[in-house]
Parts: C-alpha cells; sequence; structure tokens
C-alpha cells in the first residue's frame, strides 16, 4: 500500500533531531527503524528521498485527541505518527491501536486509555464507566489494564477518594494517569500523584471554553510548585479553549483543511451550540484564553513539563492539522518554537513511555519522520508545510491518503467519538459540569 523502502537514505537539507539542527546529513532506514546518520555526500547511489530546502524532524505526537476511522488519513498527512487516545470505546479502540499496528498506512501508532473513569454521574455516557465508590474504580482500573490499555484516564465527577484509588490502583499495575478534573482541584490531584492534568484543569477557572478570565496568582504559583514537587505534567490543549470561542470566525469556517473532516462532522461543526452563545459570554472566554496562554508560559518558565494535545475532534480542530495549530498557540504564549517543538516529540513521547522509539532521530529510533518545507525550529508557521511523512519506515503517499480519506467519507462514521459529536450539535445542549475547585477554602 505505502512505499516500502527495505534499505533507504532520506537526504534533507538539514535535520533536527529533537535537539539540535544540523546540516549535511542524511538518515540510512532500514525497516522501521534508523539505522545511522551519515554524511549526505556518502549516500552514491542508494536508493534515496532527497528533500532540498526541507528540515526533518521527528514525527509529531498528539497527546489528546478522541479518535474515529475518518480521522486517520488526515493524521498522517499533516505528520502526526502518534497519538494518545484519551477517551473511546474500549474495543473500538483496541482495534483501532491494533489495525494501525499491522499497517503504518492505516493510522498513526496508538496508544489509548480506553473509556474515561467518571464518578457518580457521566458526562459522555458513550465513552464513560460509572463509579459509585472507591471499590468500584478500583476494579474498574483493574479490568481496564487486564483488558490491555495503556494509560488510565479520570474524570470530572470523581471525588478525592475515588481519585485516589484509581492512582494508587493504577500505579501499582504500572500504568500512567491522567485526568479531566472538576471536582478536585489541581494542588490535590498532583499531591495524590496524578501523572497528568488535562486542559489546564484545577488551576485555570473554565467550564467549557472558560466564562471567567481570572486566575488567582498565588493559586497558580501553589499549583505549579505542586507541580514540580510532584512531577505532574499538564497537556494544555489550548486549541479546543480558541476554537470553541471562535467558533463564527470565517477563516475557521472557510479552512481548506476542512477537506480532512468527514462531511457530517463538518456540518455538525457548523451547527454547534457554542455559535449561539451570548457575544458577552463569547468575548470573556476570548479573554480566558489569554489567561490560559499566560498560565502556559508561566509553568513553562518554571520549569513545569509541558506536552502538547489537541482534543481532536471538537469544533474546527482538525485531525492532524489542529496540532499545528496548537503549537502555534504555545509559540504565542511565549514559548520558543524549538521548545514547542519538543512538547509534541521528545517530551510527549517519554509521557507515552515511548523514550528513544519516536520523538526523536537517532539510530535506533523508528523511522517515524516529517519533511517540512523551510525551518519550524525558526518560524513555528513553516510546520504546515509538510513535504513528506514516514511512519514507522514506510513513507506515506499523499495521493493514497487521499484515497483512503474519501473511501472513509463516502459511509456514515458509526464510532461512539462521531455520534457524541453529532449529538451534542442536534441536541444544542451542553453536558453539565462541577464547577472547578481551587483550594479547599473556596
Amino acid at each position: 500500500m505505502s512505499e516500502n523502502l527495505k534499505h533507504w537514505a532520506v537526504v534533507p537539507d538539514a535535520i533536527w533531531n529533537g535537539t539540535t539542527v544540523t546540516k549535511g546529513k542524511a538518515l540510512i532506514i532500514e525497516g522501521e527503524r534508523i539505522v545511522e546518520l551519515v554524511d549526505s555526500r556518502s549516500v552514491g547511489k542508494m536508493r534515496s528521498v532527497n528533500l532540498p530546502d526541507c528540515t526533518l524532524i521527528p514525527g509529531l505526537i498528539d497527546a489528546h485527541v478522541h479518535l474515529s476511522n475518518w480521522m486517520m488519513p488526515g493524521f498522517l498527512a499533516a505528520g502526526v505518527t502518534t497519538v494518545r487516545d484519551t477517551g473511546n470505546n474500549l474495543e473500538w479502540v483496541l482495534n483501532a491501536r491494533e489495525r494501525t499496528r499491522k499497517n503504518p498506512l492505516a493510522g498513526p501508532t496508538i496508544k489509548c486509555c480506553g473509556p474515561v473513569l467518571d464518578g457518580r454521574t457521566t458526562n459522555w455516557p458513550k465513552i464513560s464507566r460509572q463509579n459509585n465508590d472507591c471499590n468500584q474504580v478500583i476494579r474498574s482500573v483493574e479490568e481496564l489494564v487486564s483488558a490491555g490499555v495503556d494509560a488510565i484516564k479520570l474524570y470530572v465527577n470523581l471525588d478525592k477518594d475515588q481519585m485516589d484509588a484509581a492512582i494508587t490502583t493504577a500505579h501499582n499495575l504500572d500504568k500512567f494517569v491522567l485526568a479531566h478534573l472538576g471536582g478536585v482541584n489541581a494542588i490535590d490531584a498532583s499531591k495524590i500523584k496524578v501523572d497528568e492534568i488535562e486542559h489546564l484543569t484545577g488551576c485555570v477557572h473554565h467550564e467549557h471554553g472558560g466564562e471567567s478570565p481570572f486566575v488567582d496568582p498565588e493559586y497558580l504559583s501553589a499549583c505549579i510548585d505542586s507541580f514540580l514537587e510532584n512531577q505532574t505534567i499538564m497537556c494544555p490543549t489550548l486549541m479546543v479553549w480558541d476554537r470553541l470561542c471562535r467558533i463564527n470566525e470565517s477563516v475557521l469556517i472557510n479552512d481548506n483543511r476542512l477537506r480532512w473532516v468527514h462531511p457530517q462532522v463538518r456540518s455538525a461543526w457548523a451547527r454547534f451550540p457554542h455559535r449561539y452563545l451570548d457575544p458577552e459570554v463569547r468575548l470573556k472566554r476570548q479573554q480566558s484564553l489569554i489567561t490560559m496562554k499566560r498560565a502556559v508560559y508561566e509553568m513553562w518558565r518554571r520549569g513545569c513539563e509541558i506536552i502538547t494535545g489537541t482534543d481532536t475532534p471538537w469544533p474546527y480542530v482538525i485531525p492532524g492539522f489542529g496540532l499545528h495549530d496548537e503549537l502555534a498557540l504555545i509559540v504565542d504564549s511565549g514559548i520558543a518554537p524549538i521548545e514547542a517543538l519538543k512538547m509534541a516529540t521528545s517530551r510527549a513521547a517519554a509521557a507515552l513511555g515511548l523514550t528513544g522509539e519516536v520523538g526523536v532521530i537517532a539510530p535506533g529510533a523508528i523511522a517515524d519522520l516529517v519533511g517540512i518545507g523551510g525551518d519550524p525550529t525558526e518560524d513555528i508557521l513553516h510546520l504546515s508545510n509538510v513535504q513528506f511523512v514516514c511512519h514507522r519506515g514506510e513513507v506515506v503517499l499523499g495521493d493514497q491518503l487521499v484515497g483512503l480519506r474519501d473511501a472513509e467519507f463516502a459511509i456514515d462514521p458509526q464510532d461512539a467519538i462521531t455520534e457524541m459529536i453529532l449529538g451534542v450539535a442536534d441536541t444544542k445542549q451542553l453536558p453539565k459540569s462541577p464547577p472547578v475547585i481551587f483550594t479547599d477554602e473556596s
């Protein structure tokens, strides 16, 4: 299906290996692995792919998505070769993980959590497990680990005792735990050793996009203190908040990258309930995004570990390409492009348990590679100029992805995630969430 070259070379203008940029080098690839970096003049008559005026970077990693079959070609087209699914139907996502493991052209490499573990009520029943007490959440963790998930995702309606029980159980079973917080604040979650927090929940006040632009600097500083002490990772997903507060802007509605979004989903995005919010609410949400960017910058400045995710497929978060936009928002927060790229490569790889396997260009690493016209380490907007993609040693050809995309678009999607998006659009209602709790005294 894809162009499978067993022993070959990639000859770009420059290589960013995940740390530094070098010129005059070529990669030798054998099977799905990088064998060595050599002087580009030594390639000779070896079969090679030449990428003049391109910077070769590691395949990108989106650490927060909710997958459907129709998304897979878009991720690869954008150079996103690894994703972490953070909430889905268990059987579906395990099958998808196996399918892409067997066939690199079928989609990105998948790490998955299965259904999210929620509390006594659930916001998203199609991809959640209800847990009424600590014993039940312990059993849920054990069952998901037994089923083969890569990590455990905790959700907003769990109380602190349930969350503590889930984290302890998962860690005893050697599993990473991430959480979208609601009834537990970020400091408490960090103290009970959650590995990662999503969406800035529990430290920046927002609900469905953030109606309050306010964050207490002292509280944020205390959150950061706790994150540093407990090595808590943050996955901000600025993209989802940005798109929800800008949902009526023509630049999003007319984005030509929407060709990678299933027509039924495009239609649902166009009638999403956020489009009909009071303008004053939308303005407050736009203000809150500035607060979120400042919080991300402060976390980075003080040394917190940050990785990138998008929350695909919320409105106008386009599979794959949404990660380019997320990185642009990270850079707009005041962080250098090369540091932002690390959040989508080596740092994300570490959070996914893939250190040295992906997110770097080095001998022995998997050959997940993206050729970018220009130099994204200097200008992050160059990232949109994808010229070449290699997934696990196989060159991904654009016309093949278009064919796979068109085949998916010709059928009605039947998966839980697409059904959820269509459901929100059709009911014109958002799920209820508990308020974010800042401190025990608040």
